[in-house]
């Protein structure tokens, strides 16, 4: 039976910068690789704690992964979005309800609990 959940695998014709967007961006840290430091990438926040692993969809012969989206949270959702404009992210502003404020990019959505 079940007895874990491992990771989210993402298989993309653009693995390289979906990656370098993750670390460098957003800065999520880098756990292991199974190929290289452009395929077979595996980020997250705790070690042996499921995690995003991308890979190159043409090394595969595989499709690429349809819409996912990620939640990520933050403790200070101004200050992660300033750092975010500082490295050149268009952002719109974000929506505050009453469990918290969210801010949604194209795949993801940080969020700032309450």
């Amino acid at each position: 039976m079940i007895t874990g959940y491992y990771c989210t695998n993402i298989f993309s014709e653009q693995a390289k910068e979906l990656i370098t967007f993750y670390r460098e961006i957003l800065e999520i840290p880098f756990i292991k690789t199974d190929v290289d430091d452009s395929n077979g990438v595996y980020l997250g926040f705790i070690e042996n704690a499921p995690t995003i692993c991308i890979w190159d969809c043409k090394a595969f012969d595989a499709q690429p992964t349809g819409y996912q989206s990620f939640v990520f949270q933050t403790k200070n959702l101004d200050s992660t979005m300033e750092c975010l404009k500082e490295k050149g992210l268009t952002l719109d502003e974000p929506v505050r309800h009453d469990w918290g404020t969210e801010l949604r990019l194209n795949d993801i959505v940080i969020v700032e609990f309450v």
